[in-house]
């Protein structure tokens, strides 16, 4: 009996050791941080959504938001290595890329959505200012001069037939720019959500003139882009690409839950959860392709961004 019991603890030990490098080879892999410079914003509750579901966890990831006042910001940072992704609206990332930043689009985010649902401009209920074109000559106020809407109000005042060259873009964080309005410090003001609700919320003497970006872009052109630099792509490919992975995923998801993206993005918002169910948003894309750009390309050549429309095949290279 007590050799059988031997040979039987022997076995054991041989199946122990037998196993132990099958338990090695299946462990986690570490964690890989990325870090991403966005303006805050709902759109963050697709980021925010996807860590609540442990998808980014699931595939190795932990992905650190920095927030950033603007969009040309965000491009700075990653240019310089400092964020290893960018969040925020096609026009500063693209103005950048033309003039010669070696950027590369991970996924598109959103496209146009319709009528009022990609944010607005403020101007005083007793401006007098009742059209794009009664804004020319003004001053207003964006958060920053190389912003999507520092391209868009000039357009559509150029669109109603009024003069955009004499406008005065006054830039202003999108929290400061309601106040603003309100105060007369700017004739007009544009803002995203959830800073254009609260914006109206708080100042009962202001009120939205209209959607800039809707007024002067098709409906459905892309709009969002996570981006980063060619160096960062090339150091951390496997990263961003299970990056582009769970955001394609969480996208999906959202399209079908958008009020689960208010209540994910509400937090990095500044919202409570009622603010955030209350404001509207479009569905989300997440393709996007160099013609799909072109009527915003357009604009930047009009309006003297750029001098001439850039080749767009390197900003969509996977390398």
């Amino acid at each position: 009996m007590k050799h059988k019991r031997m040979v039987a603890a022997l076995a054991a030990l041989s199946l122990t050791a037998v196993l132990a490098p099958v338990t090695q080879a299946v462990a986690a892999p570490a964690t890989t941080q990325l870090i991403l410079g966005a303006v805050p914003g709902l759109d963050l509750g697709l980021i925010e959504l996807a860590k609540v579901r442990g998808s980014f966890a699931a595939e190795g990831l932990d992905i650190k938001i920095v927030p950033l006042d603007s969009g040309p910001n965000v491009v700075v940072g990653v240019v310089a290595g400092q964020y290893d992704l960018g969040y925020t609206a096609y026009a500063p990332p693209l103005l950048a890329y033309a003039n010669g930043s070696p950027l590369r689009i991970v996924s598109g985010v959103g496209t146009v959505g319709k009528d009022g649902l990609n944010g607005g401009t403020l101007v005083r209920k007793d401006s007098g200012i009742n059209s794009w074109k009664d804004l020319a000559g003004k001053k207003i106020a964006s958060n920053a001069p190389r912003s999507l809407f520092s391209l868009t109000v000039p357009a559509a005042i150029a669109a109603a037939g009024g003069d955009a060259s004499k406008i005065q873009i006054i830039p202003l964080p999108f929290s400061e720019i309601p106040k603003a309005v309100a105060d007369g410090r700017v004739d007009a003001g544009v803002a995203l959500e959830p800073f254009l609700s609260k914006g109206l919320a708080d100042y009962p003497t202001v009120r939205n003139l209209g959607d800039s970006t809707h007024a002067v872009l098709p409906e459905g052109s892309p709009v969002g882009v996570v981006f980063t630099s060619a160096s960062t792509l090339a150091a951390k490919s496997d990263a961003i690409a299970r990056f582009k992975k769970v955001f394609d995923q969480t996208v999906k998801y959202a399209n079908k839950h958008l009020n689960s993206v208010k209540i994910a993005g509400a937090a990095p918002a500044g919202l409570t959860k009622a603010q955030a169910l209350a404001i509207k948003i479009a569905p989300y894309e997440t393709s996007a392709n160099p013609a799909g750009l072109k009527s915003l390309v357009d604009l930047m050549v009009k309006f003297n961004w750029v001098q001439k429309a850039p080749d767009l095949t390197a900003f969509f290279s996977k390398s």
